[in-house]
């Protein structure tokens, strides 16, 4: 698997946006929460939604930029097949802390592989 974010594993239209808001499973967690629903394709598709009083367009940008490196690192370990929205709150803005959560959160949605069939896959 490529470990870069392509194009086509990014969630852009907003009719998207609009599907997976409406009909998502959601994850909750302190400081982000994680709301993903099944596509059509083989691969999943990620976006970050920072809450609307995040603070300054430079530390909503920076944030983004942390979830979408957080998210690029952990893909492999992911199940395949779903449109996934991060809402991230302020607080937690280092990617230590944003790992950690990613990772509790795909766990708690049970969209995380487990770790035997990840090491079976050559993770």
């Amino acid at each position: 698997m490529r470990r870069n974010l392509t194009r086509a594993e990014r969630l852009k239209r907003t009719s998207d946006f609009d599907r997976v808001f409406a009909g998502g499973c959601r994850a909750k967690g302190r400081g982000a929460r994680l709301i993903f629903v099944g596509n059509a394709l083989g691969y999943n598709r990620f976006a970050v939604c920072p809450v609307r009083k995040y603070g300054s367009a430079v530390e909503r940008n920076r944030a983004k930029r942390i979830c979408r490196e957080v998210y690029r690192t952990h893909k492999d370990r992911l199940e395949s097949g779903y449109d996934i929205i991060m809402v991230i709150y302020p607080g937690f803005d280092t990617l230590h802390e944003r790992a950690e959560q990613f990772v509790r959160l795909s766990r708690r949605a049970g969209i995380r592989r487990s770790s035997s069939a990840a090491a079976h896959r050559g993770a």
